[in-house]
């Protein structure tokens, strides 16, 4: 078992990947967006978090260990070594959960510590079959170690485990040779996979002269790799890999070696050089010429006007590496796609034996010409040397670039040679796919899901009757799938192998090359090809792909600003919204449908939204959802954003976005067609103006469902300057109160203006809803006269009474969600403070995060978890070990959500005299309500000694007559 004192790891998590961030072919610009911003703070809080947990396990503090990893998971969730850490100590410490832990890290990573650990667990569990298991996923496709972490026999392990399932012994791989123990034959653990098990990843870059660049085994982390330098006539040089540089966000577990080879020690060589590994493979970024790369210049060519040619028949080539099932359903669906079409198929040497057969069977029934490289040579060239076949074949032909992980639908090959030549200078035509970069659909920054074949038919005839033949300009062709004409081929040539190496930027470079000669590349948004995307790419491709772009940049300077303004223009745009606007019909309800106003922001607004939907569906009615869409490609963030539609809280529709300065006209016919009903205004925040116009524009009534004090506050919450409750001046009052602190709300209409406009909207209104009779107090003290129907969003009197805290020991209390100036993060830090300077025995449990998480952290007296998911809170609450609830809001919340947390939590809550929770806690004696202003050393000698009066000790919370779904 793991030593509970097991040495965390001291590299720093992989940042949290946040949306924004566009793959080539642009440059990612997030290092200026404020989501960049927010990926480093989080990054340096998972780091904080992390080495707190190395403290508390030197320490032995094993639940304050889980604790910190728990945080560290949570701030960034996709890093899989502190959730391996947390599933050691889970392991340790004899936790239920450890084999599902390690399993989930196990099979997502394959890592090889993981799969010992989880075979070791077993083992000592009894569970002797799923040991071998873990055991066998081991010995399949990883190196046997020379010895344990633990400086234990890997033999003895694996025979224990072996002999305990019942075989005869165990088989691995060690040195590129079978190892193991037990008699030839059946019944042994273990089916070592050569080709995996010597598998490499890393990379070769440019440096000056001379060349640099990183190594890993994967499947033996522990080994130090020996390469070799081969020179174009093949000579040879050994060269030792030397300092280690850790993991990296695509290899979080695994050992990389860097190695440098200087001009000095290339001398009397002939480039392009090869670097290959001890097993024969060969490092990406190779063949490399570091003077050849370091002289480039920008491509001059000059322009020339093409003329359209004759029309010339179409061959396919599809480069092939990895895959043999994705390869399979590719050649089977380009058949029957186009089955009179030639296809060269340019087998790059692939290591795989499933696939080599299935080449050699398809070549040998004719239904691929087949050519087979004894080297990898990568992408470009495997496409070029395709070409070549294919251009012998049928003398001229049109090209057909597909990659070996593509679904093609019935006709699509003839639509996109039908495409080049729609006009003269049309070099390049590609199609919508689900993972195209600029030509993704739906999502145009792609990782859209990937369809089957019967769904890639089904949307290529949705684009086929919605865009029908129409063709948009676009930078660059995406080479998954890319037509190509004679004409162009033959002024540009082939793609550039030697520059661009095992692939990754070869087409967009080709395609820039072209338009400098005239040519032009054209999307073809009436066509669809499904793309399972980077079937032959790797870990190590991270490199390549970030050389290749810089490359791409010093060729064809202003590429990347070329892209960015591609994206933000969209031309695409038009074209995949027809596309939503089809598919959103589709889903269109007979009863008529009820149109959500609402932001984005989440929060207690998002669970009021989605049980709307839920009952509005519940009720044979359509939900649309109209929020803002705040993000830029490049990852800024407006303040004002187009509406953008869902169908209830779905995403499938992203494209659906409107831009109301002028398209409020589009918007209004969509949701008319869809028959709304009603138009309910949760929040305005973020969206133009134009938006409040909308039930007017439809003839249909509105309702207004208050959740805070927009309607008269800029600042929404009732916050002033100083950060605290500013008492409801009037609007004058609210006009100093803007110009000195700002405004929360994106519309610049004054404070006057304002309660005259929502004045004018509450007296139209069919209903005004809120969910307590405070929030009504105080909007009928701004707009009085108006009906106001009151209606909670949770019924407390369903909740069974929280237990009183122990007497006579330390406290740790415990708030949920985030916390803001509003919610009292001021407070919060005070309260800390004071119990630190004065050492009570008084510590704060946050389950969510603040808007400082790292100075709360500092007081020593408070404890974050991170940002939780909907429905964790519960789980997170009732294992802190908290006694009592706090509830620091400093404005005069509608309801709060949190409170139920607590509550449902079994805790009593301590909250201030203000808003609809201190009317809850009233109502329910489940905890105590505090004068609001009352110094933190007096809250803190409350939360250290409250205890509730006896008459309410076990009492029900009061019926709530009131509750209703309204």
């Amino acid at each position: 078992m793991p030593a509970l004192t097991s040495k965390p790891l001291q590299t720093p998590p992989t940042p949290p990947r946040l949306p924004g961030q566009t793959p080539l072919p642009s440059v990612p610009q997030a290092a200026k967006s404020p989501l960049a911003d927010i990926r480093r703070r989080r990054n340096a809080e998972a780091v904080d978090a992390w080495r707190r947990a190395g403290l508390a396990l030197a320490a032995r503090d094993a639940a304050g260990a889980a604790f910190w990893l728990d945080r560290v998971c949570r701030l960034a969730p996709d890093d899989g070594r502190p959730r391996f850490e947390r599933a050691l100590l889970l392991a340790a410490t004899g936790d239920s959960a450890a084999p599902t832990a390690l399993a989930e890290i196990a099979e997502r990573f394959d890592h090889a510590d993981a799969w010992i650990a989880l075979a070791r667990l077993r083992y000592a569990e009894g569970a002797h079959e799923e040991a071998a298991a873990a055991l066998a996923a081991l010995l399949s496709r990883h190196e046997v170690p020379p010895v344990l972490k633990d400086g234990g026999s890997f033999e003895a392990f694996a025979r224990g485990i072996a002999f305990g399932a019942g075989r005869a012994g165990w088989r691995g791989a060690a040195g590129g040779q079978i190892v193991g123990e037990g008699p030839d034959g059946a019944g042994l653990l273990g089916a070592p996979d050569l080709v995996a098990i010597c598998r490499h990843e890393g990379v070769a870059l440019p440096a000056g002269q001379g060349i640099k660049g990183w190594v890993a085994y994967p499947a033996a982390a522990w080994r130090v790799p020996r390469l070799t330098l081969v020179d174009r006539n093949g000579a040879r040089r050994t060269v030792t890999p030397g300092r280690r540089l850790g993991p990296s966000e695509h290899m979080p577990f695994g050992e990389r070696h860097g190695f440098r080879i200087g001009p000095a020690r290339l001398a009397g060589l002939v480039p392009p050089f090869t670097i290959e590994t001890e097993y024969g493979g060969v490092l990406a970024g190779t063949p490399i010429d570091p003077a050849a790369l370091a002289a480039l210049k920008p491509d001059r060519a000059r322009r020339r006007v093409p003329v359209l040619p004759s029309r010339a028949s179409l061959c396919a080539v599809m480069p092939a590496y990895r895959d043999a099932g994705a390869t399979a359903d590719a050649i089977a669906t380009f058949r029957r796609a186009a089955p009179r079409c030639p296809l060269v198929v340019v087998d790059d040497a692939s290591p795989e034996p499933a696939l080599v057969r299935l080449l050699d069977k398809e070549a040998a029934a004719g239904r691929i010409v087949l050519r087979r490289h004894r080297r990898n040579r990568g992408f470009p060239a495997a496409a070029n040397a395709g070409i070549a076949i294919a251009r012998r074949l049928a003398a001229g032909c049109d090209i057909l670039l597909l990659n070996a992980d593509i679904l093609l639908p019935p006709s699509a090959p003839a639509r996109l040679h039908d495409a080049l030549y729609r006009a003269p200078d049309i070099a390049s035509v590609t199609p919508l796919s689900n993972e195209a970069t600029i030509m993704s659909y739906p999502a145009r920054t792609g990782g859209n899901p990937v369809p089957d074949e019967a769904a890639t038919v089904e949307f290529d005839a949705l684009c086929r009757r919605t865009n029908g033949r129409t063709l948009i300009d676009i930078p660059t062709a995406i080479g998954f799938c890319m037509a190509i004409r004679h004409d162009a081929l033959d002024a540009v040539g082939g793609f550039d192998a030697t520059l661009f190496a095992q692939g990754y930027g070869e087409e967009n470079d080709w395609c820039r090359r072209a338009a400098r000669r005239g040519w032009r590349h054209v999307g073809a948004p009436g066509i669809f090809v499904a793309h399972r995307g980077s079937v032959s790419f790797g870990p190590g491709a991270a490199g390549l792909r970030a050389r290749n772009l810089a490359l791409l940049e010093r060729r064809h300077p202003g590429y990347a600003t070329l892209v960015a303004a591609h994206e933000t223009t969209d031309p695409l745009h038009g074209a995949r919204r027809r596309l939503d606007i089809a598919r959103f019909a589709a889903g269109r309800c007979g009863r008529g449908a009820v149109a959500l106003v609402t932001h984005d922001h989440g929060g207690g607004i998002a669970r009021v939204v989605d049980a709307r939907v839920a009952a509005l569906r519940e009720a044979g009615l359509r939900p649309i959802l109209l929020s803002p869409d705040l993000v830029g490609p490049d990852g800024t963030i407006s303040k004002t954003g187009p509406t953008r539609l869902a169908d209830g809280s779905s995403a499938a529709y992203p494209n659906l976005t409107f831009d109301l300065s002028r398209e409020m006209a589009g918007l209004v016919d969509l949701l008319r067609r869809e028959d709304v009903r009603h138009v309910e205004f949760h929040h305005t925040l973020g969206h133009a103006p134009a938006i409040r116009t909308l039930a007017t524009r439809l003839g249909v009534p509105t309702d207004h469902v208050v959740h805070d004090y927009s309607p008269f506050c800029k600042r929404v919450h009732l916050v002033g300057p100083h950060r605290r409750y500013c008492g409801e001046p009037d609007a004058a009052g609210c006009a100093d109160c803007v110009a000195t602190a700002g405004s929360d709300l994106n519309d610049p209409i004054a404070p006057a203006s304002l309660r005259a406009r929502s004045a004018r909207e509450f007296a139209t209104a069919r209903q005004i809803i809120v969910p307590s009779a405070d929030t009504a107090a105080r909007l009928r003290r701004h707009f009085p006269g108006i009906a106001i129907t009151i209606s909670p969003w949770e019924d407390d009197a369903g909740l069974p009474p929280p237990a009183p805290p122990p007497r006579g020991v330390p406290r740790l209390v415990a708030l949920a969600g985030g916390i803001g100036a509003p919610k009292g993060y001021d407070l919060l830090i005070d309260c800390a403070r004071d119990a630190a300077a004065r050492d009570l025995p008084l510590s704060f449990l946050l389950a969510g995060a603040s808007e400082d998480d790292t100075a709360l952290i500092a007081t020593g007296r408070v404890r974050i978890t991170g940002t939780y998911r909907e429905g964790e809170a519960q789980a997170l609450l009732r294992g802190s070990g908290a006694v009592l609830g706090f509830l620091p809001s400093i404005w005069p919340e509608t309801w709060c959500f949190a409170l139920g947390e607590l509550w449902r939590a079994g805790l009593n809550v301590i909250g201030f005299d203000i808003g609809a929770p201190a009317d809850r806690i009233r109502a329910t004696g489940w905890g105590a309500v505090l004068p609001l202003g009352l110094p933190p050393a007096r809250i803190n000698d409350v939360l250290l000694t409250w205890q509730p009066p006896p008459r309410t000790i076990g009492a029900p919370a009061l019926p709530s007559p009131l509750f209703r779904p309204f």
